[in-house]
């Protein structure tokens, strides 16, 4: 039988290949009744007519393509005695079958024999019955009592549905057979593996249903909206042969009948009619109100069947190069996401998808691609109701590149087109086609665009692009690729492609959230933001792939790619190929997920600080509104002044700018006179009318003259410290602490009364350990390996003393451990006050140096026991140049423990590493800075950072990057103030009294980049 003819360019020669494709299925029915070809009908949904064959089945896995001796397996007659059982829907490696493997190159040869018995109800007598397959990875052949009923056309995240009335011979008592043979390799499964775990078997439910000899074979719905704001619904169906009378009814969001109609009979099976709706409410993501569609399809005045559609009445188009939606602007703020749970794998429950759907809603995500496949339909059921933009991808992933160029392939990636589209038309929540992932321009896809244009003209399509294919091939693209769809633009990229792309561009991938990295959002949403053309774009993505696995070895803390529970199980992300998403395999969020959430709120507010005075005043704010429909009427600021973290007077203020417009809001508050020493805040929290919070701002409140810095001169008593040299140590010894510096390396403590080490070294600063996207770029960059230099070459120690003031001072050369040609030369300096504050100032050169520092300054080494971490400063996450939105200013206090505890914060002004009872040490900037913490074994460095790079995406070159052949000098300063279980009054003023923390975020045992 031949394959159709390539598919032309010309919409006649369109129509051509559409009427061919038809010709085909007829001809595959032709052929046998029974083994019959994939059918178009419209699932039944009442009880009485639908019987689920979910469950347990028999089950037998044979790890080669061929059965072998199991080839008869589909007879009654084969004994499967010795056969186990399984449960459908299920992947069959995480039910202990077959090897478990990642991408195309981890799919193993493999067969999957099913087998079950049903029955059909007495009931279903004189009706056709069918068999649905909503998901079988990655091809099967289905058989009912040895008789071939149908076998996939389609991508194995497809649904098929067999007529199998003919097959079934017997009583309503009869007991059927029904098997299946599921293939991990049928023709075309490269293009159904790409990037993620490669699991088998029946995934999706498998459903037997019954339609009367006369059903409804397909329903279209197109809408149009006026610019008065009213609406058609043009409403076309099919039925399977005519003779038939079709009517329905439009029911509002609330259940009000809007319209009572008869369809027209076109030619033959065929009925269309228009439904006017003069003040509808319109479906959106902010706003997802859904009609019901109640059609009923008759014969002789009688009845045969009803079936019903939710439908949104809205209308996407294209005007000017702008992405439209009921004649507005709309912005994608999206997620690329997996049907994948680290239990499950695949087979993934509608509560599930309602939760992940909850926690996107919660990070203020409106979009979502659904890569690399077409979702379960009740992923799409749930974007409809809760108000999601949908784009929907046809399975053609770039691992079969190469099949793109080839003939054969033709039709599978037509069907593959044909498929999900002819299920997904009808919901509001997909805007827009996706053909395929990542492939090279090539003539079939072009063609399959056209073709997806063909089956539903109503929606663009894109064709998503690496950059280097989209660099290539964009100017080329024909009218049929409505959309840019260019992935993992660099930041001058996207600022380019803002310049030249002058049709909707939505980015379906960009911003790779893998490990910890994640440097691009805030910028490159900015931009999207503020340019017309740009619609957006989704994150990749959504959650960590990881699978949860036992291991045969204890924790590993260097398997940097895997977040451990416990010392036996972890989620497993393929050697961190899967560790991608801002969620982790269990739906914790991440530090990324709360960047998102800030970066994509749709409500803004722009001012970080304010200057104030003792007193009455108001505080006034700019609100910005960046919903595209949605006025903020309804929603409320909350407000709390902040007096060293205690909440004082608060309030509300009610908010009204319209869409994409800014308002003024000014905050009463009454400023203590007494207030100058404390850290003081204005809080502000958006609240919608759900009460869901969509944002919050920290504003720092700045006193005229306030520095608080200066209670570091008034610690007293005042006492000149003692000093003692001796050929191989200098000693300092105060009332409350002594420092011991060594002569011959350098090596400097500082220890208690009590004789604690408080401080196990200071020195010059290079890094971080390494997380998993810097390990991949270090060779690239050069990147200085050691978080600290410990090696000093020709040092310059010295003590001097001067009036009442002490000073040390250590230098030398500090040589790059990997390469000693390279070095700091430089220094710093410790001058001791009477009060027993240790003023810190440092000065290095890069000498002869190359490659990148990620974070560079001065490292105080601290012992672990020193556990109870506070600051001041932008918290409560770590923060870096292009990854610091999550923040907001405030009094922070965390445990060594706590998985948010390691990395960089920004803006501090002071923070205290103490253990429970505050012995420890503060660390008091000279202006606030870069403040990092990094666990190291039984050690903890504090840093002070004169430099820091941004964290990458990726495996990418940081977008903020410190190269150290192009840094003259690190330079800062700092106070150390040793500390006591009796801390200074302005300390126990902003942090309260010494105290171990009582809220310790350890979701995990160990996560990956932490």
């Amino acid at each position: 039988m031949s394959r159709p003819p390539p598919l032309p360019m010309h919409p006649i020669f369109r129509r051509a290949l559409a009427s061919l494709l038809l010709a085909f299925v007829s001809a595959l029915a032709a052929v046998d009744a029974v083994k019959a070809a994939p059918i178009d009908v419209r699932p039944a949904t009442a009880h009485e007519f639908t019987q689920t064959l979910n469950g347990s089945w028999s089950f037998n896995y044979v790890p080669s393509l061929t059965a072998g001796s199991n080839a008869d397996f589909h007879t009654p007659a084969f004994d499967i005695s010795a056969w186990k059982t399984i449960q459908v829907p299920a992947n069959w490696e995480l039910q202990g079958f077959g090897p478990l493997g990642y991408d195309n190159k981890g799919l193993k040869d493999g067969l999957g024999l099913y087998r079950r018995t049903f029955r059909v109800p007495a009931t279903w007598s004189g009706r056709r019955v069918c068999l649905r397959f909503n998901g079988v990875a990655y091809g099967f052949t289905a058989w009912i009592d040895s008789q071939e009923v149908g076998t996939s056309s389609a991508s194995a995240y497809d649904s098929h549905t067999f007529d199998i009335t003919d097959a079934l011979q017997g009583t309503a008592q009869t007991d059927h057979l029904l098997a299946v043979q599921v293939t991990t390799k049928p023709f075309g499964w490269e293009f159904d593996v790409n990037d993620d775990w490669s699991l088998s078997g029946i995934y999706r439910d498998v459903t037997l249903f019954s339609v009367p000899k006369t059903f409804v074979q397909d329903i279209t719905t197109k809408t149009t909206v006026s610019p008065d704001g009213s609406a058609d619904l043009e409403i076309a169906v099919t039925a399977n042969r005519p003779g038939a009378t079709l009517g329905g009814k439009l029911l509002a969001p609330d259940g009000r009948t809007l319209a009572e109609f008869d369809l027209k009979g076109g030619a033959g099976e065929r009925f269309v009619t228009t439904v006017h709706v003069s003040k509808p409410r319109l479906w959106t993501a902010e706003t997802p109100a859904l009609h019901r569609l109640q059609l009923t399809l008759s014969a002789e005045g009688r009845p045969l069947q009803t079936v019903e559609e939710r439908v949104g009445l809205r209308e996407i188009a294209i005007k000017d190069g702008v992405l439209m939606l009921n004649n507005r602007p709309i912005k994608l703020r999206g997620v690329n996401y997996h049907h994948l749970d680290p239990v499950s794998g695949r087979a993934i429950t509608e509560a599930e998808m309602r939760r992940d759907l909850e926690l996107m809603k919660k990070a203020n995500i409106n979009h979502v691609r659904t890569s690399h496949y077409p979702p379960a339909t009740p992923f799409l059921e749930l974007c409809d109701e809760m108000g999601f933009y949908v784009m929907d991808e046809i399975a053609l992933g770039s691992r079969g590149y190469k099949r793109l160029k080839d003939p054969a392939y033709r039709a599978t990636i037509l069907a593959r087109t044909r498929a999900p589209i002819l299920r997904d038309k009808n919901h509001a929540s997909v805007i827009v086609w996706s053909i395929g992932n990542e492939n090279p321009y090539e003539t079939v896809e072009v063609d399959a665009a056209s073709y997806a244009k063909e089956l539903d003209p109503t929606r663009p399509v894109c064709l998503p692009q690496t950059p280097s294919h989209f660099t290539e091939s964009w100017p080329k693209f024909p009218e049929a690729i409505d959309v840019y769809s260019p992935h993992y633009p660099a930041n001058a990229e996207l600022r380019d492609q803002a310049k030249t792309l002058k049709r909707p561009t939505i980015y379906s991938e960009f911003a790779h959230s893998w490990g910890l990295a994640f440097d691009q959002l805030q910028d490159q949403w900015e931009l999207m933001q503020a340019t017309p053309e740009f619609a957006g774009g989704a994150i990749w993505m959504f959650q960590d792939q990881g699978l949860l696995r036992k291991s045969s070895k204890p924790f590993d803390p260097d398997k940097i790619g895997a977040v451990w529970l416990d010392e036996n199980r972890f989620y497993d992300t393929s050697d961190g190929a899967g560790a991608d998403g801002i969620v982790y395999s269990d739906r914790t969020p991440q530090t990324d997920y709360w960047q998102t959430r800030k970066v994509f709120s749709p409500v803004q507010i722009l001012e970080g600080s304010a200057a104030i005075k003792p007193g009455s005043q108001k505080i006034t704010l700019t609100v910005e509104n960046r919903h595209d429909f949605l006025a903020l009427s309804g929603m409320r600021l909350a407000w709390s002044l902040r007096r060293n973290g205690a909440e004082m007077p608060h309030g509300e203020v009610k908010l009204r700018a319209a869409s994409h417009t800014r308002e003024r809001v000014a905050i009463p508050v009454k400023i203590p006179a007494a207030a100058s020493a404390d850290v003081l805040a204005l809080d502000v929290r958006c609240i919608d009318e759900t009460g869901l919070q969509l944002t919050e701002r920290t504003l720092r409140l700045d006193l005229p003259g306030v520095d608080r810095r200066n209670w570091t001169n008034r610690l007293g008593p005042d006492v000149k410290p003692a000093v003692a040299e001796s050929t191989n140590e200098i000693t300092v010894t105060h009332a409350r602490w002594m420092i011991t510096l060594k002569r011959a390396n350098g090596e400097l403590t500082i220890a208690d009364r009590a004789g604690r080490v408080l401080v196990a070294g200071i020195y010059p600063h290079t890094g971080h350990r390494f997380t998993m996207s810097e390990t991949r770029v270090a060779p690239k960059l050069a990147t200085w390996p050691a978080p600290v230099l410990t090696k000093l070459v020709s040092p310059d120690i010295k003590v001097t003393q001067a009036n009442s003031t002490t000073r040390l001072s250590v230098s030398g050369t500090y040589p790059r451990p990997d390469d000693e040609s390279q070095s700091l030369v430089g220094g710093y300096q410790i001058e001791v006050s009477p009060a027993g504050a240790l003023a810190i100032s440092y000065d290095y050169a890069p000498t002869n140096a190359k490659g990148a520092l990620m974070e560079a300054g001065l490292s105080v080494v601290l012992p672990a026991t020193l556990a109870e971490f506070r600051w001041i400063g932008q918290g409560i996450h770590a923060g870096y140049p292009g990854k610091d939105r999550l923040n907001e200013f405030g009094i922070f206090h965390l445990h060594r423990d706590d998985l948010r505890f390691q990395g960089n914060r920004r803006g501090t002004e002071l923070a205290l590493l103490t253990d429970a009872d505050g012995a420890g040490m503060a660390l008091v900037p000279a202006v606030a800075a870069d403040i990092s913490v990094e666990r190291d074994g039984k050690q903890t460095r504090l840093s002070h950072n004169a430099v820091v790079s941004s964290p990458g995406n990726k495996g990418w070159i940081p977008e903020t990057l410190v190269i150290a052949e192009s840094t003259p000098r690190l330079a800062g300063g700092f106070t150390l103030v040793p500390l006591d279980d009796t801390w200074p009054a302005p300390l126990t003023r902003w942090f309260g009294k010494p105290a171990a923390s009582t809220d310790v975020f350890r979701p995990f045992h160990h996560s990956y980049d932490q």
